[in-house]
């Protein structure tokens, strides 16, 4: 039998490999972020305990926030993003996951108190099979591409994202999506 990381790995880089073939399937539909991200922060809320971390959704906005797009590759987005988070930041620390606009897109931000990462490795993170140190990739087993398929997914939507980091600090990333009118 294998081990649930090469199986993981497997699977993440048949994403990839399909989505350079033929794109992501188009399943596009109106999604709510609002329930999007209450959803996914409620589901990995039990990962977060585990890991002795604290994970809190703040939903900045007054009326739902809705994006034209595929629910579950979104949800892929947001799982990959937390998931990161949790693994990359100590016990008794807080990652946050924030719904903003700004004009006519959503920004789902995901910050935590994490180790952060160094400015020389930024431009790298969503390149496939990256890992940042060695240390940080050995104790929580990534394969490096999970980052890759966050981007790929992001960008199919129209959307974008930003890194902001500080070493020993932690790290915000920011998705940046086109948003449908209420």
């Amino acid at each position: 039998m294998l081990p649930l990381k090469s199986v993981l790995t497997y699977v993440r880089s048949a994403i990839l490999a399909r989505m350079d073939m033929q794109g992501l399937a188009q399943k596009h539909q109106i999604c709510c972020l609002n329930d999007l991200i209450s959803d996914v922060v409620e589901e990995l809320a039990v990962l977060a305990l585990a890991a002795n971390v604290m994970l809190t959704a703040q939903i900045q906005v007054r009326q739902t926030l809705k994006v034209f797009g595929d629910e579950e590759q979104l949800y892929r987005v947001l799982v990959n993003l937390i998931t990161n988070a949790i693994q990359h930041t100590p016990e008794n620390g807080d990652i946050v996951v924030r719904l903003t606009r700004d004009d006519h897109h959503a920004l789902i931000s995901v910050q935590d108190t994490g180790s952060g990462i160094a400015p020389r490795d930024i431009p790298r993170i969503f390149d496939r099979f990256y890992r940042v140190e060695s240390d940080r990739s050995r104790s929580t087993g990534g394969s490096g591409l999970g980052l890759a398929i966050v981007l790929a997914i992001v960008q199919t939507h129209h959307g974008n994202i930003q890194v902001q980091s500080e070493l020993g600090k932690g790290s915000t990333l920011t998705v940046r999506l086109p948003s449908v009118r209420n």
